[in-house]
């Protein structure tokens, strides 16, 4: 009983260590990739995509927030970016959508590639399913015309 004890411990701690190697180097990454021009080209390269998604350039940053990091720190993200560039509750909603089926993809799938998921499978599972959900509910909920 003890020795079962203490192999799980110990591969919990291998794990433990694994998810670390993972996550720690991720958070940095984003922080430092922030500041640079690369989300910005990225977003101009997407910007076709987010339209058919009913997203304006606005919500690029939470929605890179929330599918690199996960939906918990984009949240925050979402909440700041939505006050300060005044995004409208259908935009804010839409985003919500897509990182609620899509988030913290690359650490996500790394996690379940590190215990025998595919990559691709489960990467472009996500993803298909993110966009074709969000791009067909933006497509019900018109936006409401600009008062005035």
């Amino acid at each position: 009983m003890t020795a079962l004890f203490f192999e799980s411990l110990w591969g919990a701690c291998l794990l433990g260590v694994k998810l670390t190697a993972i996550v720690v180097p991720l958070v940095v990454a984003f922080e430092l990739l922030r500041y640079l021009p690369f989300f910005r080209r990225v977003g101009e390269g997407i910007d076709p995509l987010m339209r058919g998604m009913g997203l304006s350039r606005n919500a690029a940053v939470p929605l890179f927030t929330g599918i690199f990091l996960g939906i918990a720190y984009g949240a925050g993200i979402i909440i700041r970016v939505a006050r300060e560039k005044n995004l409208s509750r259908r935009e804010v909603f839409l985003v919500g959508l897509f990182l609620a089926t899509c988030h913290a993809v690359i650490e996500d799938t790394l996690i379940f590639v590190v215990i025998g998921g595919d990559l691709w499978i489960m990467l472009g599972v996500r993803l298909l399913v993110a966009v074709v959900l969000t791009a067909l509910l933006a497509r019900l909920w018109r936006p409401e015309p600009a008062a005035g």
